[in-house]
């Protein structure tokens, strides 16, 4: 931090959060413990995520940098940025693209992801937790444009729908499960074929509730 309580963007990304619209909520700190995908399953979820040369990768949380790595070397994607609290996790990642040629396709934000503007992303890789994926989801749904995806790594975005469309909600791959989400499907279409009628009446009489108490305010 420097001096002043602002973070320095050394990457062209403001962190500091008076630029940002927070009325999702206060900013977590820290939401999930450092744990590495395997790499086959961060090359399916960049397969599943349909990621490819259109495609903006940020991945939230990026440890050691693997999932930005595969997605520009082995699916070709215009660019790959990457958040972690973790200072020497980000130096060792800022150095491996200084070896491999990547600047200006990989970056690495040393920052808060709560406090970064998620807008350029196309597609968004989490390995959260599901209380994470919650505190996560109205910032999601506020920044991301119609047609990005969000994949998470065997946690669930509770109350949206996935793009699986049956009775498996997710891909499985080993032991790992991939729950991949479209914008803005996720939360507008609802998955009324796995309800109950009991329990699609309760679900519609919260969102009335939830649609007069928006009116109200």
């Amino acid at each position: 931090m420097s001096r002043g309580g602002r973070r320095e963007d050394p990457y062209g990304l403001s962190l500091r959060r008076e630029n940002f619209n927070l009325r999702w909520g206060d900013v977590p700190y820290s939401v999930a413990p450092y744990v590495p995908s395997p790499v086959d399953v961060v090359k399916s979820m960049l397969k599943f995520a349909g990621a490819g040369p259109d495609d903006v990768v940020y991945d939230l949380g990026c440890g050691d940098g693997r999932i930005l790595f595969t997605a520009v070397e082995d699916f070709g994607v215009k660019k790959a940025v990457g958040f972690d609290l973790n200072a020497n996790l980000c130096s060792s990642v800022q150095q491996k693209i200084k070896e491999k040629g990547l600047v200006g396709r990989v970056e690495v934000v040393n920052g808060n992801f709560f406090l970064a503007d998620l807008s350029p992303a196309s597609v968004v890789t989490l390995y959260l937790t599901t209380s994470g994926n919650s505190k996560l989801k109205p910032k999601l749904a506020e920044e991301l444009a119609s047609g990005s995806r969000v994949v998470s790594h065997d946690f669930p975005i509770n109350g949206w729908s996935t793009l699986k469309g049956d009775s498996q909600d997710y891909h499985q791959v080993g032991s790992h499960k991939i729950y991949l989400y479209g914008i803005p499907d996720a939360y507008d279409r609802k998955a009324t074929a796995l309800r109950s009628v009991e329990e699609e009446g309760r679900w519609r009489r919260i969102r009335d509730l939830l649609f007069r108490s928006d009116l109200r305010g």
